[in-house]
């Protein structure tokens, strides 16, 4: 159950990570209020990931963050490439 819940915290940080750069991913621009809760996002998913999977599984919790960051991370990647065609 570790490895989902980092996964979709990791998807959250990627996705606000995209949102913060709109000209780049080619999204609209963020108001100020929505801005700020991306920052936050980016910033408090990839802890509470990494804080839940240490606690839960001790080594292989870390173990177990590193791979859903790198499946997040192709996963995010593959889905932004794929809105471009």
């Amino acid at each position: 159950m570790t490895f989902p819940a980092t996964f979709l915290l990791w998807l959250m940080a990627f996705s606000c990570h995209a949102r913060l750069h709109p000209h780049r991913y080619g999204f609209a621009p963020l108001a100020f209020h929505a801005r700020h809760m991306a920052i936050t996002g980016r910033i408090a998913a990839p802890v509470v990931a990494l804080a839940l999977a240490a606690r839960l599984d001790g080594v292989t919790g870390v173990l177990i963050w590193f791979a859903s960051l790198s499946i997040a991370g192709l996963c995010m990647a593959l889905w932004l490439a794929s809105r471009h065609h």
